[in-house]
């Protein structure tokens, strides 16, 4: 017997009230429950092409890995060695463009997503953009672990909560799509239930909300885009010095097939 679920989704994208340019890029496949989202970064616009690229080059890989009925009949575990090995290309194009255009130098993005298959959600990332699970009991959990300098250092137990905000070098990711020949993204798969709600957010919003204050905001509003624009306008609030992206779903109902 199969679970199939009903879900709703939303996305937003936000400029924010310092930068410029928007580079954080998303999109969703909703025939294939995918949603994937990039930070981009670099100069000359060249982190906005490193974002759009890794996202379209992802995108096209999922509609033709999991064309007609393959992914039905796919376990999670299978699902998760696709997405590794098309990140992997997301990788290498995005890398190709750098290396052959010249205002392309040294860009790069972070990347992370996620499909909903059967009873499982399969996610993975690279960079510093976070996987969050919202369950039914009012629990926020963060499924990705931040490929940054700042967090390796807090596991290390060389840096503190209480310092961190002092540390130059918070921001610097340790891991992106296109700076290197070879990147190993964090794959896995979770199950899900009715009333889960999981998103994707770039750090223009974790940078100035805390996982408290997300929290209270999904506690209080159930709908998934009265969220999300609310913890938009509540990081713009806080200074909104980068762009805000959010991209999120809902678990509704549970079907089962024989």
């Amino acid at each position: 017997m199969t679970q199939h679920f009903d879900v709703v989704s939303f996305g937003i994208s936000d400029q924010g009230l310092v930068r410029q340019n928007n580079e954080d890029v998303w999109k969703s496949l909703p025939s294939h429950h995918f949603f994937v989202l990039a930070d981009g970064m670099g100069g000359h616009n060249a982190g906005e092409i490193a974002a759009h690229e890794a996202v379209e080059c992802l995108s096209m890989s999922i509609k033709r890995i999991f064309s007609s009925d393959r992914k039905e009949n796919t376990e999670p575990e299978h699902i998760a060695d696709h997405l590794h090995y098309a990140i992997q290309d997301a990788n290498c194009w995005v890398k190709q463009l750098s290396e052959q255009n010249e205002c392309y130098t040294g860009m790069g993005t972070t990347l992370c997503c996620f499909m909903l298959h059967k009873d499982q959600l399969i996610y993975a990332h690279v960079g510093d953009s976070r996987i969050y699970r919202f369950n039914s009991i009012k629990e926020l959990e963060q499924l990705s672990e931040d490929h940054s300098l700042k967090n390796h250092l807090l596991r290390k137990g060389k840096l503190t909560l209480e310092n961190m905000e002092r540390y130059p070098y918070k921001n610097r990711i340790t891991k992106a799509i296109g700076t290197q020949l070879f990147v190993l993204p964090d794959v896995d798969f979770t199950p899900v239930e009715p009333g889960d709600v999981f998103f994707l957010c770039s750090d223009g919003l974790t940078d100035h909300l805390c996982d408290e204050e997300i929290s209270r905001i999904l506690s209080e509003y159930g709908c998934v885009e009265k969220a999300s624009k609310i913890l938009v306008d509540k990081a713009k609030a806080k200074g909104g010095k980068d762009n805000i992206t959010i991209v999120m779903i809902k678990i509704l109902s549970k079907n089962s097939d024989s």
